[in-house]
């Protein structure tokens, strides 16, 4: 047997938090009549929408030629430019995607600023308003350091020239 089917897998996998939509190509949608409403239940009563996935997605694969109005988890792009062109509409369902989205902007909306200060400016007087600037403060000097002894010269070892200076 192989060393790789032998080893132990671990770490991460996202199969089991992934979103599978199932996709619906725009072409597809011909089959419904002008001015239809298109949800979830008449995608699969017609077969357009089988699979496991929970959610829907509308591609933009196809022309469509009826105006429709299409409620679906989500769409590409060009699938809702081209279901608007037509008088459309495209109404979003709810999605975990778009749980999510809102539950972080509800949490940025309820977040309070970390200190109260920094977040409302304070407003700055005008040049011609502010008391005028006093001198520099004088720094004091520093005191000199302490000088370190200079380093003792090595005796220069026999057969070995000498340094000049």
């Amino acid at each position: 047997m192989p060393l790789i089917r032998r080893i132990p897998k671990r770490g991460f996998n996202n199969k089991a938090f992934a979103t599978r939509y199932i996709p619906v190509n725009m072409e597809a949608l011909n089959q419904f009549d002008d001015g239809a409403t298109v949800d979830e239940n008449a995608l699969r009563s017609l077969g357009l929408a089988n699979g496991t996935g929970r959610w829907i997605k509308i591609l933009g694969t196809g022309e469509l030629t009826r105006k429709l109005t299409v409620s679906a988890h989500s769409f590409s792009a060009s699938a809702r430019t081209k279901i608007e062109k037509l008088g459309g509409v495209c109404q979003l369902m709810k999605s975990p995607t778009n749980d999510r989205a809102a539950a972080v902007a509800l949490a940025a909306a309820n977040r309070k600023p970390a200190n109260p200060n920094k977040a409302a400016k304070v407003e700055k007087p005008a040049p011609s308003e502010q008391p005028a600037k006093s001198e520099k403060k004088v720094k004091p000097e520093k005191t000199p350091k302490a000088e370190k002894p200079a380093k003792a010269e090595k005796p220069a070892e026999p057969g070995t020239p000498a340094k000049p200076e």
